[in-house]
């Protein structure tokens, strides 16, 4: 609204001053003036309508081309996110997979995958036992039983073995 107005005192001062302009020129003219001067005059019309244009005509197209431009560019930006999230969600799905054969690979019963899995998204024993309402003593002996049925020396050890597979050797550059 407040832009409606400025744009609108804009357009009736340059239109006023053009009103101005033309008619000096006119009068020169019945003067018989040089042409130098008229030439002066028609050059300030020519310049107030040629900011008229701008202003009004040509930034708005400028402005409205560009920002055609940028939402195809967010509209693509925002497909790629959406794939590039379909792809991540079916890489971790596929982990989730893995791990999970693995942990039957090793025979690890139901609680001992449970226990195994809290192990690996880095939970201690004292959460592990309160999230599973079990002791802590039990929540130890089971994390004992998964090294030794997985034949890894501790959590570092079970942690190694699926980020093993996950990193490339040209990761570590």
């Amino acid at each position: 609204m407040r832009l409606d107005r400025e744009r609108t005192v804009v357009l009736l001062a340059i239109a006023v001053l053009s009103y101005f302009a033309i008619e000096d020129i006119f009068e020169d003219l019945g003067l018989g003036q040089s042409l130098p001067e008229i030439g002066l005059d028609l050059l300030v019309v020519v310049t107030v309508l040629s900011m008229l244009i701008y202003i009004y005509v040509l930034a708005p197209l400028k402005m409205r081309r560009d920002n055609r431009l940028l939402a195809a560019r967010n509209r693509a930006q925002g497909d790629d996110l959406a794939r590039l999230s379909l792809v991540a969600e079916a890489q971790l799905h596929g982990l989730s997979v893995y791990i999970k054969a693995q942990f039957e690979d090793w025979g690890l019963t139901l609680a001992e995958q449970d226990v195994a899995l809290l192990l690996l998204k880095g939970f201690s024993m004292k959460e592990i036992a309160y999230m599973r309402q079990v002791s802590e003593r039990t929540a130890r002996q089971q994390a004992t039983r998964i090294y030794e049925k997985s034949e890894l020396t501790g959590r570092a050890g079970l942690a190694g073995f699926f980020l093993e597979d996950l990193l490339l050797p040209s990761d570590l550059r």
